[in-house]
């Protein structure tokens, strides 16, 4: 987390996740999916699939980021 000071004084957290291979897991699963409506149906699912397991993993890393934000409270 890094701080940034306004010109009148009062600071803020600027909060960046971390780097994560999940978006491009969610988009080569919908990419697979798509390709698998032309060439075959067990391809489609398949795509499907990954895309939502990274889809729910993303919500799952998001979630747990924001538990470890500061409330209110805590910042000051």
């Amino acid at each position: 987390m890094s701080h940034h000071q306004h010109q009148d004084g009062a600071i803020e957290e600027i909060h960046l996740p971390g780097p994560t291979l999940v978006p491009m897991f969610t988009a080569a699963g919908i990419a697979l999916a798509l390709i698998g409506l032309i060439l075959s149906w067990p391809i489609v699912v398949a795509g499907v699939v990954i895309a939502l397991i990274a889809v729910v993993k993303w919500i799952r890393d998001v979630r747990e980021d924001i538990e470890q934000l500061p409330t209110g409270a805590e910042r000051r």
